[in-house]
């Protein structure tokens, strides 16, 4: 009995522990603003897990309370002449545990098909797609850009840590005009697409056949569907 009073003890407290450095990253978090140094930020939040730069500026990435089967947060902090220009948080999707690989002999040879999403959109078992508000914000990044490559650099980074339902990755595409640039877009997301049974939604928002033909091949639909 004794033991077991322990071992709630320990649990209770590590919840408490938990929530309280919840609230300390919001805080600190809410605490970054425009025009901070790399200093600053270097003191509030440390060295980042990940960094990138080029001509036009750079960008810092953080990795927060993510590990096995648990959701984390990324923070992406870009600067401009070494000050904070603009910032994104995000869920990141957790960890998933390692799976035990069948030996060939004992894997079936039939393929299941994919699980109807659940009447609000929750799809047990599956990456969740990004929620309204957030793709957005994304969005509308996006379209604030007034050089193509911008905007495509842009999704590149959010297609890293998020997932996209078909109609998310048609809306983004429909920011241009020529099939070309849809399939570009097209390209970054085809492995971050969630809803594969509405593949339709992207093939029927291309002009000509030949652009159905090419995103068949990125999404990996047989050319006799």
């Amino acid at each position: 009995m004794k033991r077991v009073k322990e071992t709630l003890a320990i649990f209770l407290l590590s919840l408490v522990l938990g929530s309280c450095g919840s609230l300390m990253d919001n805080n600190i978090l809410l605490s970054i603003h425009k025009g901070m140094t790399q200093e600053e930020v270097t003191k509030l939040l440390g060295r980042p897990d990940y960094r990138r730069f080029d001509e036009q500026g750079e960008q810092w990435e953080y990795r927060k309370g993510e590990g096995l089967g648990h959701y984390g947060t990324t923070i992406l902090i870009d600067f401009k002449n070494s000050l904070v220009s603009n910032l994104d948080s995000f869920e990141s999707v957790p960890t998933p545990p390692a799976v035990a690989v069948c030996p060939p002999a004992q894997v079936e040879s039939t393929i299941a098909p994919p699980r109807p999403p659940h009447h609000d959109g929750y799809r047990p078992g599956y990456p969740q797609i990004m929620g309204d508000n957030d793709f957005q914000q994304l969005y509308n990044k996006v379209k604030q850009k007034p050089f193509k490559d911008d905007q495509l650099d842009i999704l590149s980074l959010a297609a890293e840590r998020r997932w996209f339902s078909c109609r998310q990755c048609v809306r983004l595409m429909s920011i241009y005009t020529f099939d070309d640039d849809k399939l570009k877009v097209l390209k970054i997301l085809a492995t971050r697409i969630v809803d594969r049974e509405n593949y339709d939604e992207i093939i029927n928002s291309l002009d000509f056949l030949s652009s159905e033909n090419k995103a068949k091949e990125m999404l990996g639909i047989s050319k006799r569907r």
